[in-house]
């Protein structure tokens, strides 16, 4: 599965830096790190109620062009967050929800004259493998859904190709259906992220 979301992504730079030779574009590589808090799903299916996490891990590697204003990339990201508790009863769950993602991200930035701080405001959209292991019922299943972000945050600018970035981004996908045996559960994923990353020019 995750040479499958390898090769999407240099499918995307080849496009990327292939593609388009007249535009004045520079290449950049970025790195993101940080919390991931996601929102309580509702269950459908075999198994009925809402459940909860704790906050987790959201990482996230791109690999982009930069056009000034604009940029374009190709992301692969992951995120985990470990079962809190099961509605109804507030039955403590033991399990977790991961999320292996792979988007095609577009960013909007312009610098603020005599200033190193930069405004930015993302969207993104693409596919993900969501994996579902329940360690109480034994269930553990995955499904790939389609996926999106909107996003914004601020860019520090350290050096003429070196950004230190703060962001918030809103994940979400649709819904997710597992199935294994006789069982089968369909849950609703949504993601507030707070994340910092570093992202150079070559």
């Amino acid at each position: 599965m995750i040479n499958k979301y390898l090769g999407a992504l240099l499918c995307l730079n080849f496009v990327l830096f292939s593609s388009f030779p007249s535009l004045a574009g520079s290449p950049y590589a970025g790195l993101t790190v940080g919390l991931a808090y996601l929102n309580d799903s509702s269950l459908k299916g075999s198994k009925n109620g809402d459940l909860s996490y704790d906050d987790g891990e959201a990482y996230s590697y791109a690999h982009g062009l930069d056009l000034g204003c604009f940029r374009l990339e190709g992301e692969i990201g992951y995120q985990k967050n470990d079962f809190e508790t099961f509605e109804p009863g507030g039955i403590t769950a033991d399990g977790d929800l991961s999320i292996l993602s792979f988007l095609a991200n577009g960013y909007y930035y312009c610098e603020i004259p005599n200033s190193s701080i930069v405004p930015i405001i993302s969207a993104g959209i693409g596919a993900a493998n969501v994996e579902y292991e329940d360690d109480i019922d034994e269930f553990n299943e995955d499904d790939i859904v389609l996926a999106y972000q909107v996003g914004a945050g601020l860019g520090v600018k350290i050096s003429p190709s070196v950004t230190v970035n703060a962001m918030y981004r809103y994940f979400s996908t649709q819904d997710a259906s597992f199935r294994e045996g006789g069982d089968n559960i369909e849950l609703d994923i949504s993601s507030h992220n707070v994340l910092v990353g570093l992202k150079v020019n070559f």
